[in-house]
């Protein structure tokens, strides 16, 4: 039976992945779960205290990122019959039979951790008209103000605020707008290097770009009117 794409089965195997990081246990808890695996494979032979340290020291330097609780799954299927190594200690519990098992164990686990669903995405908040606005108006307000080609979204913006009747303008002010837009790129391209200035002069002889130069510098204007009111 499955959870999703996860087995039933799988699910305690889940859950260990949250547990206890072999190099962070005490040796205390190492010790009282060496113990429990002693029990479940039928070790009769416990390790004296020097085989015991040296198990410990592979334990940790060799599954530091396991968990406690993974390894003690890891050797209760091994004794199921779930894994397909050799389970047979013979009364020595060696470095090389503990690496027969949790090698058997990670195959597993790297299986149960691609079948996980990712996590669900969080929704985009979606912003208000206003929340644009006054992203794009304390962006500049609060920056250098010293270049109305840099105001953000600038598009989006001008048609919120036209839109609302906070935009209005006479055909002499547009004209204006128009001719300081022209005046700058000129003293811009005039300061460039060769290179620059000819990408440049391609991009201002675009009615695209230079009106949306307009509405920057039609921004810039209300921005700062706002301000000083």
């Amino acid at each position: 039976m499955q959870s999703g794409l996860i087995a039933k089965e799988d699910l305690p195997i889940i859950e260990a992945f949250k547990g206890d990081k072999l190099n962070l246990i005490s040796p205390v808890t190492l010790r009282e779960n060496l113990a429990y695996i002693f029990t479940l494979i039928g070790l009769t032979r416990l390790p004296d205290k020097i085989e015991l340290e040296v198990i410990e020291d592979f334990i940790r330097s060799t599954y530091p990122f396991f968990t406690i609780q993974e390894m003690r799954i890891a050797f209760k299927m091994a004794v199921q019959g779930k894994f397909d190594c050799n389970i047979e200690h013979y009364e020595k519990f060696s470095p090389k039979y503990i690496s027969g098992i949790m090698n058997a164990y990670k195959s597993k686990a790297n299986q149960v951790r691609k079948n996980i669903p990712p996590p669900p995405e969080q929704p985009v908040k979606q912003l208000t008209e206003q929340e644009i606005v006054d992203f794009t108006k304390e962006d500049w307000i609060n920056g250098k103000r010293q270049d109305f080609n840099r105001v953000f979204n600038a598009d989006k913006v001008f048609k919120i605020l036209l839109k609302q009747g906070k935009l209005t303008f006479t055909k002499d002010q547009i004209l204006e707008t128009i001719n300081l837009v022209r005046e700058d790129n000129l003293y811009r391209l005039n300061k460039m290097h060769p290179l620059d200035a000819k990408k440049f002069s391609q991009e201002i002889r675009s009615e695209d770009f230079i009106e949306l130069q307009c509405k920057k510098l039609a921004l810039v204007k209300y921005f700062e009117n706002e301000k000083s009111n």
